[in-house]
């Protein structure tokens, strides 16, 4: 199963609201949340083009990640009853030259260059990792076109000198690339074996391990603790009579602890134990965090000290 929302860009979002701003990493952790922010942005503008496409009976998949030898992602893929397309898909701004010798993407930005790998070699890379994946699950091979996506309506590509200029496309441009395709290469599997494609690949997707703390040296003890107001926002409420009261704007709240069990889940890789809740969500009791998990659904896996708890929408993926 493949999440709705990126987890990197969850974690990120969980971190950067539980991290003080003078910690030393907030600055490089906010950065990364906002590229991952922006690529969202980005993937839902395509999302609408790619519907725009006169198309009969399209499958998507986004973030497809496979694990095959080594481990490969794919940012989308459009499964066609006569063909496919894997899309990498970039959310560069300024202008952007395609060396066609070094097989980079030079970027100026307020009187910078900043050098990035082609998008070309990576698409193509996956193709190859990928056909490769369906010969060993012996799934129909049907022609398969790789193109990189600009999604971003301020980046200026200067494809003058690139040999490939064909398969480097705008947003805007992706439904009539599509429709031309689409016209050149006629059904050659049925809508329900293409559903039946698509849904043996998201079941064989693995979530890359991200393991957020570990990745930027941050410590649990660095983590801001407690309950913030869901109407004024400021750290932290008090549990009062099964109640969350704001000692600050006096909100009262019920479910308060919801979103801090989730943004708990996204920071431990969904490893909940009793002593990290009850830390977490304001030095309650065992008892007590233990009626908030069970209520709210968490999974609980082990016995004694070694028990955690998982929360029941991430579980599928961490």
């Amino acid at each position: 199963m493949i999440p709705e929302k990126s987890l990197k860009l969850l974690k990120h979002k969980a971190l950067i609201d539980r991290l003080p701003e003078h910690h030393p990493q907030f600055r490089h952790i906010y950065d990364k949340w906002r590229q991952f922010e922006s690529g969202q942005t980005g993937e839902t503008n395509l999302q609408y083009h790619l519907h725009q496409a006169n198309l009969d009976s399209p499958q998507f998949l986004r973030g497809l990640c496979i694990e095959h030898k080594s481990a490969f992602q794919i940012d989308w893929i459009l499964f066609d009853l006569g063909y496919r397309v894997l899309l990498e898909i970039k959310n560069y701004t300024a202008p952007i030259y395609f060396d066609p010798h070094s097989r980079q993407l030079i970027r100026t930005k307020a009187g910078e260059k900043e050098v990035f790998p082609d998008p070309l070699l990576q698409v193509d890379l996956q193709h190859a990792q990928f056909r490769r994946f369906l010969d060993v699950h012996n799934i129909e091979q049907l022609p398969i076109f790789t193109v990189a996506v600009f999604v971003n309506r301020n980046a200026i590509l200067e494809l003058q000198d690139y040999p490939d200029r064909h398969r480097i496309l705008t947003a805007q441009a992706i439904p009539n690339f599509l429709e031309k395709i689409t016209r050149k290469h006629p059904a050659k599997i049925s809508s329900s074996r293409n559903q039946e494609i698509v849904s043996f690949l998201r079941d064989h997707h693995q979530e890359a391990h991200f393991p957020i703390l570990e990745r930027y040296g941050i410590e649990w003890r660095d983590i801001i603790k407690g309950t913030p107001c869901p109407a004024c926002g400021r750290f932290s409420m008090n549990r009062i009579c099964m109640r969350w009261q704001c000692p600050f704007c006096n909100e009262r709240s019920s479910d308060a602890h919801l979103p801090v069990l989730f943004d708990l889940a996204l920071l431990s890789e969904n490893r909940i134990t009793k002593r990290i809740a009850q830390d977490f969500l304001g030095e309650l009791s065992p008892d007590a965090a233990r009626k908030l998990m069970n209520r709210a659904g968490f999974i609980k896996v082990g016995t004694s000290k070694g028990a955690y708890y998982r929360h029941h929408d991430l579980a599928p993926f961490m």
